[in-house]
């Protein structure tokens, strides 16, 4: 006995459990409702189709564009601005790194300067006041510039061995440094876990910028990029309550694309 669809009247194999049509259970033994009658299709028109209009001289037929495999929003993409969830690649953008390279170059200038000065500034004191011999002048000097290049020296091989990194922030918390029963100073821990299992601790005082405490919330996943001045990046950037400058530090609305000091792409 033929088998039809309940609902569509399409009709089925008696081992079908689903109206291939519509898609509807069918019950075992399911027939045809009664008085249903299966609609004919509809005749095809013989009716002749009256020709368009030419097309004018030199016109040729537009081809179709082809496909696009490309998914909705690729890496990167924007929402009116908006970064989707993801990191940048901008942080190999040639203004970045061209700014960064300058930054380096000024910052080695300055050390110079700083260790040199000492050097040049104790004998002119000397030369000019009898309460330090010259050779004295020039031995200070010379200790005192060893020890500001020393410094800076050191400064720049910390910087270039650190690498960048990425984590998930599981923890903050502060912890007051007394001294004599009152609290002269507070720290600011952020507790972080790197994708290599690896747990940090990110330390910062009050009397410095609060950028890891501020800026990270608890469970965010984000980059830190410590060659730059601002090093840390939220993969989420839609949640972010700003977007800092890596140059410049200065903060920018989510929406910007260029920061609005130093101009320079802003990671998103």
């Amino acid at each position: 006995m033929a088998r039809f669809c309940t609902k569509c009247g399409t009709q089925m194999d008696d081992q079908a459990r689903f109206c291939p049509n519509c898609g509807v259970p069918i019950a075992p033994g399911s027939a045809a409702p009664s008085g249903w009658v299966q609609p004919s299709a509809a005749p095809f028109s013989q009716t002749p189709v009256a020709p368009g209009p030419a097309a004018p001289s030199g016109w040729v037929q537009p081809s179709a564009a082809p496909f696009s495999q490309a998914p909705l929003y690729a890496a990167g993409a924007e929402r009116r601005g908006i970064p989707f969830p993801g990191f940048s690649d901008r942080v190999n953008h040639p203004e970045i790194l061209a700014a960064f390279r300058k930054s380096r170059k000024a910052s080695k200038g300055f050390a110079f300067i700083l260790a040199v000065i000492p050097l040049i500034g104790f004998p002119i004191y000397s030369l000019s006041d009898d309460k330090m011999e010259l050779s004295q002048a020039i031995m200070y000097g010379g200790i005192l510039s060893a020890i500001f290049l020393g410094f800076a020296v050191f400064g720049f091989i910390r910087a270039n061995a650190k690498n960048s990194y990425e984590a998930t922030v599981i923890d903050k918390k502060t912890r007051a440094i007394y001294s004599r029963d009152s609290a002269d100073s507070t720290r600011y821990i952020t507790v972080v876990r790197t994708t290599t299992g690896k747990q940090k601790k990110i330390v910062e005082h009050d009397s410095s910028q609060l950028w890891a405490w501020d800026y990270l919330q608890v469970g965010a996943r984000f980059r830190c990029h410590p060659q730059f001045n601002f090093p840390y990046e939220l993969y989420d950037k839609s949640r972010a309550p700003y977007l800092a400058c890596v140059s410049c530090a200065t903060q920018n609305s989510i929406e910007s694309d260029r920061c609005r000091r130093c101009n320079l792409p802003l990671l998103k």
